[in-house]
């Protein structure tokens, strides 16, 4: 070694980094300690080392070398050099290993954070000091909903929801103006709509000269958290607010927990109840087979519904609603029994109410026709059942007498009144046994079991007449009477069936009602022939209205003391379009019943009416013509205003009408009769009574009413001169008509005999077959005629 280069290798030495001097085939002419050092070997010169030389000057570059101890990462220099006159490469080497380590750490560092950043489920951001976005990931924006490439202040800060803007900047510039934490809960409102509700959260960051870098923070989605933080909230203010009981136990059937109205249920209180099993409310009304079938339903279905009896923590028994679920947890296993229930005391008891007047009269708390028919029909089944002959059944259908007086005298609550004693008092009279029903209005039904004769059921009709017709006090303080009709229908007898019996027993009623009142009748096959007969009569009485089949004959009435004509009654005919004559008494109480009678009565009127003047256009002299009232064409149709428009529309006199009315109607309402009858006065008509001497025949009323005209009835003189008893009392009437200055008529007068009488004793008028028996319009006007000619002759 010459002493230039030895001098050059002293001082190469020295330098720390290594220093290489290779030939162009890489084989080492000269290293330096460093570059032993790094490679850790000695001795290398005129070895061949595998590193890369350019035959040109490079930026400097990093290589990787092996060692003994593994690998170096090392920065390389090179450039030509002439080495003695060999060409050669001088390169420098500097050891870079642990900033290469340091480098590679932080870049799998960098990798590891970018990774974390992209796979984390919350949203990672980093600012700069004054808190504007240096980074965001992926998930801040899906959760901020501000998919801009930068994120900048006014992005993220549209990006909340109006709301809490203003909240979350000024604590977001707090944290940064004191560099603190950052920690809120607030709203993103994204762009297409939905919000959601994140917890925001940021921590200053410092390098290690304590200088700070920034912050870096997380965003949390609690969207669901929210959401079902709402649920259970809601779901707790249903569980402690709701009306129903709620109680929910383990597996075990131990009671975790119970809500306010299961205590205000129970009376028992909750830390009463948790730890107890649900037998503390067993009531002991239900069998160990109840228990086990409802359990076997929860294990069959996992729920059970139904009404059960419980015990109060006082003692009281009451029925509730029971609704019982089982609630499994993610393996299927059952967790709990939730138990719902409400308390259906109430509803029981409007159950049994409702049931109660499904089946009975609310007035009289008497069963009703369902409750009837249905005791009826089961005690007819027995009776099949056993064979019994020597037991019959009793069917008595009441119809109270004179009750409508009661209701339109003093009104319906004491019509009521007076239905509710008669109730008690049939209560009080009849076995109990036996079974007291109303069907409606005045209308009851008494059925009679294992009776042994015929004859009882007659015994305990003659009792309840006499029962009913005692006096009765209303609570108004009035006193009053009533009567009973009764119909009898008997099993086997009358009907074998229920819906017979009761008809035939109402055929029985009709009967009673139509033989005086305040009686009893027994059904036979003649009544029911009757009542047959009277639905196929008032069928064709509405055709007969329709098709013109009705008209009026005129019956004349004479003077009695020179048999001049004066007047003349109309009475109704019915001719049927087959020719039949249908007689007043079979269809006239069939309007009345039904309702007809009005719309007939009104006819009858208009139709008198407008052949009165009829008759006086064609030139007859004037006559007075009279006409017959019903009591529901008096009482219930303003019959004022039917006249004076009858009058108004035919032009008929006024004093040549005539209405007569019967005893009975005038005393059914006394005072609404005076009224009435002063405003027909007063419109001109003439007023008579009919019948007179068959009713109540009192002179009290016959001086308050505004009456003309006394008829008397025909029963009176059809036996003059045969019964001196009707000769006295005609008399009488005739000298009483003749003090209250009244004219009298005498109907039915059909002899000379009877004739002489009522001369003889002044009576005024007279009608009957001795003169002239009622006539068609036509008939009667020549009639007419041929008579006022014939006494002018």
């Amino acid at each position: 070694m010459t002493d230039t280069r030895k001098r050059l290798s002293q001082i190469l030495d020295t330098i720390t980094d290594g220093i290489l001097v290779v030939d162009h085939q890489g084989i080492v002419l000269y290293a330096n300690h460093a570059t032993e050092r790094l490679l850790e070997r000695e001795g290398i010169i005129g070895q061949t080392l595998a590193i890369p030389i350019t035959t040109r000057n490079h930026e400097p570059q990093d290589i990787n070398l092996i060692r003994r101890s593994g690998f170096a990462w090392a920065e390389m220099r090179s450039e030509p050099f002439d080495w003695e006159g060999t060409p050669a490469y001088v390169i420098g080497l500097r050891d870079i290993t642990a900033r290469k380590h340091t480098e590679i750490a932080l870049q799998q560092s960098e990798a590891l954070f970018q990774t974390l950043a992209r796979l984390a489920p919350v949203g990672i951001f980093k600012t700069d000091l004054s808190g504007r976005y240096e980074y965001v990931n992926k998930r801040w924006r899906e959760i901020s909903g501000a998919h801009v490439a930068d994120v900048s202040d006014e992005v993220w800060q549209q990006a909340l929801f109006a709301d809490d803007r203003q909240r979350v900047i000024q604590e977001w510039q707090h944290a940064i103006l004191y560099r603190t934490a950052f920690s809120s809960q607030f709203r993103f409102q994204h762009a297409n709509g939905p919000i959601r509700w994140v917890i925001g959260r940021a921590i200053p960051e410092y390098d290690k000269r304590e200088q700070l870098l920034g912050y870096v923070g997380t965003i949390t989605d609690i969207t669901d958290i929210k959401r079902n933080e709402e649920h259970l909230r809601q779901a707790a203010a249903v569980f402690e607010t709701t009306r129903e009981g709620v109680m929910i136990t383990d597996a075990h059937c131990i009671i975790q927990r119970v809500n306010r109205a299961f205590c205000e249920i129970t009376g028992y209180s909750s830390e009463e109840t948790v730890g107890q099993t649900p037998k503390l409310l067993r009531s002991g009304r239900h069998s160990h087979e109840f228990y086990t079938a409802m359990w076997s339903e929860i294990s069959r279905s996992g729920h059970w519904q139904g009404e059960i009896w419980n015990r109060r923590k006082n003692g009281e028994i009451y029925p509730e609603l029971l609704s019982i679920s089982t609630v499994t947890n993610q393996a299927g296993e059952i967790s709990n029994y939730v138990g719902v229930f409400a308390d259906i005391t109430k509803l029981k008891a409007s159950e049994k109410e409702l049931e109660f007047l499904a089946h009975h009269d609310p007035l009289t708390k008497l069963p009703n026709r369902m409750l009837l028919m249905s005791r009826l029909q089961h005690s007819l089944d027995t009776v099949k059942r056993k064979h019994d002959n020597g037991h019959q059944i009793a069917v008595l259908m009441l119809d109270l007498d004179r009750f409508k007086d009661v209701n339109d005298s003093f009104g319906h609550n004491a019509g009521d009144d007076l239905l509710q004693m008669v109730a008690e008092r049939l209560r009080k009279r009849l076995r109990e046994s036996d079974t007291i029903c109303r069907l409606g209005g005045d209308e009851f039904v008494i059925l009679l079991e294992e009776l042994t004769q015929p004859e009882s059921a007659a015994r305990i009709a003659e009792d309840v007449i006499n029962t009913l017709s005692e006096s009765w006090t209303l609570s108004s303080g009035h006193e009053v009477r009533i009567g009973v009709s009764i119909g009898i229908a008997l099993y086997p007898n009358h009907g074998t069936t229920a819906a017979e019996l009761v008809q035939h027993a109402d055929t029985a009623l009709y009967q009673a009602k139509g033989d005086g009142r305040n009686c009893f009748k027994y059904f036979s096959e003649e009544l029911t022939l009757a009542a047959r007969e009277r639905i196929k009569t008032e069928f064709h009485l509405r055709q007969a209205l329709e098709r013109g089949e009705l008209s009026l004959f005129y019956q004349p009435q004479f003077r009695v003391t020179d048999g001049k004509i004066i007047g003349a009654e109309a009475l109704i005919r019915w001719r049927t379009a087959d020719g039949e004559m249908i007689p007043p008494l079979r269809f006239i109480p069939i309007a009345e019943e039904t309702g007809l009678i009005t719309v007939i009565g009104n006819w009858v009127i208009e139709t008198t009416c407008s052949q009165g003047k009829e008759w006086l256009n064609a030139g007859l002299p004037p006559l007075r013509l009279a006409v017959n009232l019903s009591s529901k064409q008096f009482l219930h149709s303003d019959i004022c205003e039917v006249i004076e428009k009858t009058l108004a529309k035919t032009g008929f006199p006024a004093h040549l009408l005539e209405l007569e009315l019967t005893e009975s109607i005038l005393m059914k309402r006394e005072k609404e009769a005076i009224d009435i009858l002063n405003r027909l006065h007063e419109l001109g008509v003439h007023l008579a009574i009919d019948d007179f001497g068959t009713g109540y025949s009192s002179l009290a009323y016959l001086k308050s009413f505004p009456l003309d005209v006394l008829k008397i009835d025909k029963s009176f003189i059809e036996d003059i001169p045969r019964h001196s008893d009707d000769m006295e009392i005609t008399a009488t009437i005739i000298a009483m008509a003749k003090n209250l200055r009244m004219r009298v008529v005498a109907e039915g007068v059909e002899s000379p005999e009877q004739m002489t009488f009522l001369q003889k004793h002044q009576c005024d008028l007279y009608q009957g077959y001795y003169s002239s028996p009622p006539l068609p319009a036509a008939e009667f006007a020549y009639f007419y005629a041929q008579h006022c000619t014939d006494k002018q002759a």
